[in-house]
């Protein structure tokens, strides 16, 4: 019996994480879970205070109702020095990893300030959270896939975003988003880029959700309004990392808008019926 490949995916409790760990192991994928929820109760949306539902282990029983094993390992991206043992005990709890998802970002304050405004400790945070964290992750990853022969069909998945590459009509608190937010995440669009120079062998691509209603967006209020209202459940940008994993046409370092590769993929008829199936019920709890 071939055993089913694993997939490490970041910032698991919740939203895009959780909804990718879903998927995946609809596709046949064991999970190692990451973050720093591992209990419910214990996560608090910056903006508001409120406590946020989701956590490493209810993310965990819903990858094993769909047949999938799940082990969880706490982990937070803003300590560079456990990165290393953190990948160690992801190794150590599933005994391989053939997929690296780096998802989590850091939540914090100062994503709706000018930098002029914010504070250099919101900066360093920032920048360690986005990019030296996936950075040194994505090194651990690397080195377990070559030193144990698994390079040709490992990969990796960026979850990106639009701040990476395009410059916003406003500034931060006007409907742009913050400098280093921007620098940190076009920092974190350039992995999958230089892994495919230095590693070809390893596929590598970089998604990017779009707007995704999670339930931080939808806690938020007035500040994320816009997005809470226009943007897609979880579960479809989910299924769209699935599909784009298995997609042996899409070129190697590629960058893949989620939604409309989805549309795609799909079809018109079928991506309708999954978004309205998917809001009516999204796997969130």
């Amino acid at each position: 019996m071939t055993a089913r490949p694993v997939a490490l995916v970041t910032g698991a409790s919740r939203g895009i994480g959780r909804a990718i760990a879903i998927a995946l192991a609809e596709s046949g994928h064991d999970l190692v879970l990451t973050g720093r929820t591992v209990v419910e109760g214990s996560a608090v949306n910056p903006a508001t205070g409120h406590v946020l539902p989701g956590s490493l282990r209810s993310t965990a029983e819903a990858v094993e109702r769909r047949g999938g094993r799940a082990h969880c390992v706490a982990a937070d991206i803003l300590d560079l020095d456990d990165v290393d043992s953190s990948f160690e005990r992801c190794l150590a709890a599933a005994g391989r990893v053939d997929v690296l998802v780096n998802n989590a970002v850091y939540v914090g304050p100062g994503n709706d300030t000018l930098l002029v405004d914010g504070s250099p400790d919101d900066v360093v945070r920032r920048v360690t959270g986005n990019l030296t964290s996936p950075i040194l992750l994505t090194r651990a990853f690397l080195r377990h896939v070559l030193a144990t022969g698994r390079a040709e069909g490992a990969a990796i998945i960026g979850v990106t975003s639009d701040a990476g590459q395009r410059t916003p009509d406003s500034p931060a608190g006007r409907g742009g988003w913050s400098l280093v937010y921007a620098a940190s995440k076009a920092g974190f669009h350039r992995i999958v880029d230089m892994v495919t120079v230095e590693h070809p062998s390893i596929r590598a691509i970089n998604v990017n959700p779009g707007f995704v209603a999670t339930e931080r967006v939808l806690d938020s209020g007035v500040g994320l309004e816009w997005v809470a209202r226009h943007g897609v459940p979880p579960s479809v940008i989910g299924r769209a990392v699935a599909a784009i994993l298995a997609d042996p046409d899409l070129p190697n370092g590629g960058y893949v808008h989620a939604q409309p590769y989805l549309r795609r993929h799909l079809g018109d008829h079928e991506y309708e019926a999954l978004l309205d199936a998917a809001k009516a019920g999204d796997d969130v709890h």
